[in-house]
């Protein structure tokens, strides 16, 4: 069981041990924005759109609980870094698209190969069922603490995990 002693213990077991992931996962993200001079913002817009392929401000907005003015403020830094570009939306002249320029294709594929090579150090010591069963256990977690799995990533359909 692991659990924090002092003089306030919040939480303890699974709940402690997944508080603890998230604050490894956040401070990896941080280092890895931090590694390619990005703000944590920058590089969550970046990761939602190589996920998704394009995004439209809004969808991004949504996504990530910010205002779509904050969507625009970024997307013109990442813009003016040729790591992304507008396109106009089809069907629609009043809106666009952002997509990965090939610099912000280059950048996020670092940032993926980065995260597969910290997961992989732990998944390579472990069984194949030992591997399916975690990814069962953090799809149900990420379900129970509200999240749509069909969201996916980025708008990909992931099966909802049975029990």
């Amino acid at each position: 069981m692991f659990g924090q002693t002092g003089p306030i213990q919040a939480v303890e077991g699974l709940p402690a041990a997944t508080l603890v992931l998230l604050r490894a996962l956040d401070k990896t993200r941080n280092r890895f924005a931090t590694e390619r001079e990005l703000t944590l913002s920058e590089l969550r817009v970046l990761s939602r759109i190589a996920e998704a392929r394009q995004a439209s401000p809004k969808m991004l907005a949504g996504s990530m609980n910010l205002t779509t003015g904050a969507v625009t403020a970024i997307s013109d830094r990442l813009v003016e870094r040729d790591l992304i570009l507008r396109v106009a939306h089809p069907s629609d002249r009043r809106a666009i698209f952002l997509e990965l320029t090939p610099a912000g294709e280059a950048v996020m594929a670092g940032v993926y190969d980065d995260y597969r090579g910290a997961i992989t150090t732990v998944a390579d010591t472990m069984t194949e069922g030992e591997t399916e069963l975690l990814e069962s256990l953090l799809l149900r977690l990420a379900t129970s603490l509200g999240y749509p799995l069909e969201d996916g990533l980025a708008g990909a359909q992931t099966a909802v995990p049975t029990a």
